[in-house]
């Protein structure tokens, strides 16, 4: 008797985790988002897939992103200096009301702190024959978070807290739906950032910006592509002093997924946004954000699926050295 319960017990388990029977592929991009703080501040673009979930069903998601930043320019008029890692623990509830309008939330959580890679970085950048990003110029594993403008204060950012930033709360309606015969899916997406987080350390304007996306996707056999232009409003954010003008951005995103199998996918995509601030002086900044993300998708079971990516800035644009990207999706599909 006792060994049947144990193997009752194990059965169980192996379900859990491993599932007797699996969702339905997940088609969408990886959830990665670039984490430069600076984009922490403004609204920015997150890929999301074209389709929504079932009507009346809810997914709920945890995504949690570990980054390395080192950011020390300057120009007549911005002093940047960012040396940090970041932690961003992000939920995300999407809820479809129909068939074609779903409400999605956004809500992030942030930790800046000084961190323990840079000597393996500094090693890994030898070891490789490329630069460190000026790090060895500064002590291992120190914190800065300092901008400013005119010689005024925009941001002084602390270390070790975690600390809400601001949230996103989007409406999303599916143009084109999946059919028999049709492989291409089109949604329009609208969002509205709220101003929740702290200006002062840098994790919100302070005012609210708002955006227009249209992810698209198109599915054949093993393979999906996906695409996702937009344009975004961006109110001049509040400072410490300084004065920091916002202009309006737009954003580009492209990858693609292989299906290996029912249970795993595999993922690549580029995504693009122009500066949300006034000409800075500075290239890296005045040039826009460029992020290579590459990972995979595990479908777990009929309701639970992860993901896992890493993430680097291809040109030394405005994005992390590079952050490791995990997350969780529970979705109450059928």
């Amino acid at each position: 008797m006792c060994n049947g319960k144990r193997f009752g017990w194990a059965l169980f388990l192996w379900m859990l985790l491993t599932g007797v029977a699996l969702a339905a592929q997940d088609r969408g991009p990886l959830a990665a988002s670039n984490r430069f703080p600076l984009h922490l501040i403004f609204l920015s673009p997150r890929p999301i897939s074209a389709e929504l979930p079932d009507q009346g069903a809810l997914e709920a998601e945890l995504a949690v992103d570990y980054s390395s930043v080192y950011f020390d320019e300057h120009s007549e008029a911005y002093d940047l200096l960012l040396d940090m890692e970041t932690m961003v623990a992000e939920l995300s509830l999407v809820y479809a009301l129909s068939e074609r309008l779903g409400l999605r939330l956004h809500v992030p959580l942030v930790s800046m702190n000084s961190g323990f890679l840079d000597d393996f970085l500094e090693g890994y950048h030898d070891a490789l024959g490329v630069p460190n990003y000026g790090r060895e110029d500064r002590p291992p594993d120190s914190f800065a978070y300092r901008m400013a403008r005119g010689g005024e204060p925009w941001v002084e950012g602390s270390t070790g807290e975690f600390g809400w930033a601001d949230i996103t709360v989007s409406a999303q309606w599916e143009l084109l739906r999946p059919s028999g015969a049709r492989t291409w899916q089109s949604s329009i997406l609208a969002s509205l950032k709220a101003p929740t987080g702290d200006p002062d350390f840098g994790y919100g304007s302070g005012r609210w910006d708002a955006g227009l996306f249209l992810p698209t996707q198109w599915s054949f056999q093993h393979w999906s592509l996906h695409f996702m232009p937009g344009f975004i409003c961006h109110d001049d954010p509040e400072t410490l002093g300084a004065e920091v003008r916002a202009r309006n951005s737009y954003s580009l995103f492209g990858g693609a997924a292989y299906a290996y199998n029912q249970r795993w996918i595999w993922l690549g995509q580029l995504s693009y946004f122009s500066s949300p601030i006034e000409d800075t002086g500075v290239a890296r900044i005045d040039d826009g954000a460029l992020e290579l993300a590459l990972g995979f998708r595990r479908v777990l079971n009929r309701n639970w699926r992860m993901e896992f990516a890493f993430c680097e800035d291809p040109f030394t644009l405005a994005a992390p050295d590079f952050t490791l990207h995990l997350d969780l999706v529970w979705s109450s599909s059928k």
